[in-house]
């Protein structure tokens, strides 16, 4: 990965090897559970035990649709 940067009329570059997959996969899987579970904390709180068994169903299809 390449990098470069004008600052007034000077230029930075620098370069690095890209991420491991392993360690890209992980930390977008840890995003993506935050933001799950944020949304879960939003819909409880406005939509009360309801909103969380909806959630709950549709997390249950998901999952069962990923992993066929």
């Amino acid at each position: 990965m390449k990098m470069r940067l004008y600052l007034y009329g000077v230029t930075i570059e620098y370069e690095r090897p890209p991420m491991p997959e392993r360690r890209f996969r992980a930390l977008c899987l840890l995003a993506a559970g935050g933001m799950y579970a944020r949304m879960v904390v939003k819909v409880a709180a406005s939509c009360g035990l309801a909103g969380v068994g909806v959630i709950a169903v549709a997390t249950f299809l998901v999952c069962m649709i990923a992993s066929a």
